[in-house]
């Protein structure tokens, strides 16, 4: 671990209180989680926060709704910048995945695609071998596909349900790992303690196993005290990156 990233992160430990239980959100994630906090929006500082559909200004919901018959609202962020209130809305229009932002008097300022839904036999034959293998004799409720900037490449996400668990399997069209959602039962013994530690005082509410440059790591979201922020530890517990918003 660098100096520089071990003052980050004990600085980061000392903001956090005394130890409370770790909850895992639902597999709706984040999204409730953040949803959770409940802050109300301040008349000096810049607001990132999820909303509900109900919350939303009536013209922007008219604009939503103008998109069409088949759209499935999935996520709302509220940002307010400088005063200026912008929505980023995450939705399902047929079998394409778009993010469209809106301004407060429902103009839309920004859209783009951001998956696809696919059927399993249609993809690469390594990508379906590593979903179906994964899958074992578990559900796969759905196949995405998008472009991948950072690979160039067409990656493919499989919502799997395993039980009661529903998670996501991402991988390139090979089959190799790039992604996987998982609990804290399934963390390599170092990592797992790495997390209860940073998680002191909040919750978890995102953990995913990664691979970068052929090493495993373990990245998750923790909520303290209404501050969300990504910490990715390798599987002996040390840190490999923190970001804060």
């Amino acid at each position: 671990m660098s100096a520089s990233t071990s003052v980050v992160l004990a600085c980061a430990l000392c903001a956090f209180s005394a130890a409370s239980p770790i909850a895992m959100a639902d597999e709706r994630g984040p999204a409730l989680a953040r949803g959770q906090e409940g802050s109300k929006p301040s008349q000096t500082h810049d607001i990132e926060r999820l909303i509900a559909v109900e919350q939303l200004p009536a013209p922007v919901y008219a604009a939503l709704m103008s998109l069409g018959s088949k759209l499935r609202i999935l996520q709302i962020e509220e940002n307010i910048d400088g005063g200026v209130t912008t929505y980023e809305i995450d939705v399902l229009i047929g079998e394409t995945y778009y993010e469209v932002e809106l301004d407060a008097e429902g103009t839309m300022t920004a859209s783009e695609i951001e998956a696809w839904i696919v059927p399993l036999a249609s993809i690469p034959e390594g990508a379906r071998a590593a979903i179906e293998e994964e899958a074992a004799k578990a559900a796969i409720l759905e196949v995405r596909m998008e472009i991948e900037e950072d690979l160039g490449e067409a990656v493919y996400e499989a919502d799997i349900r395993r039980g009661r668990r529903t998670y996501a399997l991402r991988i390139d069209g090979r089959g190799t790992l790039i992604e996987r959602d998982i609990t804290m039962d399934m963390l390599p013994p170092g990592a797992y303690w790495a997390l209860v530690l940073a998680a002191r005082g909040g919750r978890i509410v995102e953990l995913d196993e990664e691979l970068h440059d052929g090493k495993l790591s373990y990245e998750a979201n923790i909520v303290i005290g209404g501050v969300e922020f990504e910490i990715s530890v390798d599987a002996y517990g040390n840190v490999v990156e923190v970001n804060y918003p």
